[in-house]
């Protein structure tokens, strides 16, 4: 019974199919009355929509106008429906929720939009950040990034080409030629695999999510670094898995604290980020990498290798993924497609052996049965005739670029006592905030400066922990933009420090 705006003009060519039964004792003006109510409440018709008119739908239920008149009566007196005089009847959904002004930065901080993970992580969660506002918060690049008209042209010739196999559902273990694509580009990164090991997946997020689900019950533990990916400490608490921390340097996770922690805790999975770690855009050391490994396959612990950002190296050395350095069946691999192209292309995928990967391509089955097909042969095309590698490159030159500003800004802007690193790749660069100042405290006294970032708190299973640390992204920003953002964060940062420091002299 739902009706698009342009069906809306042409009421002629509409029919409802409202089923009545003249035999109830149910007035038929009753009937009608809940069955569009229903419809409304079930969200067939969404506020604004147009109904037919009473002499129109009189006619097709044939039953008499007056009929209609009092159903769209009953509605309108139960707050259902508006009626505007020459104009028709229109749907006034009673749950719909007022639209929130747009905030502006001189409005008072909206603390109670920050209390959940994700509005911490992404700034205002329910409307839009105030105009020239500036967001370091985001967990991705920049869409400008991405080569739109190169894509397009690729779906396009998808389409006209295998349009009807496009359009299917396709293999849920993901399009087998996309799978020996990706399979060999990994072999030549390293990592030897055969497209039957590879599982494509929504993004990697739906991949960690498989594997945890298929690997792990109710009361298991898992190991992961501090900080760590914020998604990964929500899922794991979803699933009601003990989370066990183990902290982390400038060389990643401090692998001489895992056999105690092994010993003590005995998990079934250990969790990492070896490469442009989220949130702190460190690498694990080749040394620890091998070190993280003997220990875990002395121990019987899985690793699961989340490599989301690992292709954006900008300098330094090149680092083996553990799954290269790993024996058969020990580590399972995750990367995606959504970071170095488009988050809504939402293909990532799952490198595993053959016992993990047929439990994990079977929940995947029942829990989502497939990706899109359309978008796995777009891919397969753009990655197969070389834009992948050109995009890449040029990604890396852009992303690089604008790390460099970030780090100049800090060094010119950030007050005496804040510390950061420089990544050699990734999306991110990890502030820490002297003891004195708290992200709690200079967030409201931010946004009044107009710029937003990631708390420290998100990445931590003790949040508490996080409390003087912040995620700032310099891929999702143009240059100018950075600068800019900093400027304002470092003025914060120094209001915030202000009364501290007249406290002491």
């Amino acid at each position: 019974m739902g009706y698009s705006k342009n069906q809306q003009r042409y009421p002629s060519q509409l029919r409802m199919h409202i089923p009545l039964d003249r035999q109830q004792d149910v007035p038929l003006y009753l009937q009608i009355e809940e069955a569009l109510r229903r419809a409304i409440l079930s969200g067939v018709f969404v506020d604004g929509d147009k109904l037919p008119s009473t002499r129109t739908l009189a006619s097709e239920l044939a039953v008499s106008r007056l009929t209609v008149e009092n159903a769209y009566a009953e509605l309108a007196a139960k707050g259902f429906l508006h009626q505007r005089r020459g104009s028709g009847a229109y749907v006034l959904h009673p749950l719909l929720q007022p639209v929130q002004p747009r905030p502006t930065p001189d409005m008072p901080f909206p603390a109670e939009r920050f209390t959940t993970l994700t509005s911490r992580l992404d700034g205002y969660p329910d409307t839009p950040l105030p105009d020239n506002f500036i967001n370091f918060a985001a967990g991705v690049g920049s869409p400008k990034v991405f080569p739109q008209e190169e894509f397009r042209k690729i779906l396009l010739s998808v389409l006209s080409r295998h349009a009807e196999e496009a359009f299917s559902y396709g293999e849920y273990c993901g399009y087998y030629p996309l799978r020996d694509t990706l399979g060999r580009i990994l072999t030549a990164q390293g990592i030897p695999t055969h497209a039957e090991q590879l599982l494509i997946t929504n993004g990697s997020q739906h991949a960690i999510s498989l594997i945890v689900q298929s690997l792990l019950e109710p009361g298991d533990t898992v190991i992961v670094e501090q900080p760590t990916y914020a998604e990964i400490l929500g899922l794991l608490r979803l699933h009601r898995i003990n989370i066990v921390t183990i902290p982390s340097d400038r060389h990643g996770m401090q692998v001489e604290q895992l056999p105690a922690l092994l010993e003590k805790h005995r998990p079934k999975l250990i969790y990492t980020i070896p490469n442009f770690h989220n949130p702190t855009g460190r690498c694990l050391s080749e040394a620890r990498r091998r070190q993280l490994l003997a220990l875990a396959q002395q121990a019987g612990v899985m690793i699961l290798e989340d490599d989301f950002v690992g292709d954006l190296r900008y300098n330094g050395k090149q680092l083996p993924s553990l799954r290269a350095l790993a024996q058969p069946g020990t580590v399972i691999y995750v990367s995606t497609f959504s970071k170095m192209l488009l988050p809504s292309m939402r293909i990532g995928y799952l490198v595993a052996d053959r016992e993990q990967y047929q439990q994990i391509a079977r929940l995947k089955h029942v829990d989502s049965f497939t990706s899109s097909n359309l978008i796995q042969r777009a891919l397969d095309a753009f990655v197969t005739i070389g834009r992948y590698d050109k995009q890449l490159r040029r990604a890396g030159r852009i992303y690089r670029q604008h790390r460099d500003t970030m780090v100049a800004a800090l060094q010119q802007h950030l007050p005496h006592g804040c510390q950061f690193e420089t990544p050699e790749g990734g999306l991110f660069i990890w502030l820490t905030l002297p003891t004195s100042v708290s992200t709690e405290a200079l967030m409201p006294v931010a946004w009044k400066e107009g710029v937003t970032f990631a708390r420290g708190e998100c990445f931590y299973a003790e949040e508490q922990r996080g409390a003087h640390g912040m995620r700032l992204n310099f891929a999702a920003n143009t240059p100018p933009l950075i600068e800019e953002g900093i400027a304002r964060l470092c003025r914060a940062i120094r209001q915030v420090m202000a009364p501290k420091q007249a406290a002491t002299s």
